[in-house]
């Protein structure tokens, strides 16, 4: 897997005033790669929400209480959620473009990415290794 991260920057608010934060992302995946991710139904799961998105996820959980009102109140705050930024396998595969209006938010989506990014290698080569063998580990080794 290959992700290629674009930094950008302009001039945003009303008059101009404020600066907003730019990243463009894509993942590139092996053949391989790509195989275990189709095979798995992969291209779905979420690996970065943003805080915003985050926020109505859990005011949709908090508001599942059984209740009609309850059904339909976590129903507007999924919906919500939808509507902040949501990368998953699929989506930054076909690349996604991040705009924060400060700077820390920005670097906190770009590791969070790169750390999704890092499991998910180690994931599929988890997933590619379901070939029958048998994998020893020695503990009294390990420990020495």
């Amino acid at each position: 897997m290959q992700l290629k991260i674009q930094r950008s920057q302009r001039e945003g608010g009303m008059f101009g005033n404020s600066m907003v934060f730019m990243l463009d992302l894509r993942a590139e995946y092996s053949e391989e790669e790509r195989a275990n991710i189709n095979r798995y139904k992969l291209g779905g799961q979420t690996i970065y929400n943003s805080a915003e998105a985050r926020a109505h996820l859990e005011a949709a959980q908090a508001k599942m209480d059984g209740s009609l009102k309850g059904t339909a109140g976590s129903f507007v705050s999924i919906a919500l959620s939808r509507m902040k930024l949501n990368i998953t396998i699929k989506s930054l595969q076909d690349g996604v473009h991040v705009e924060c209006k400060d700077l820390q938010e920005l670097l906190e989506a770009e590791q969070a990415v790169r750390n999704a990014c890092t499991n998910l290698v180690e994931y599929l080569k988890v997933a590619a290794r379901f070939d029958g063998s048998t994998e020893i580990i020695d503990f009294d080794r390990a420990a020495a």
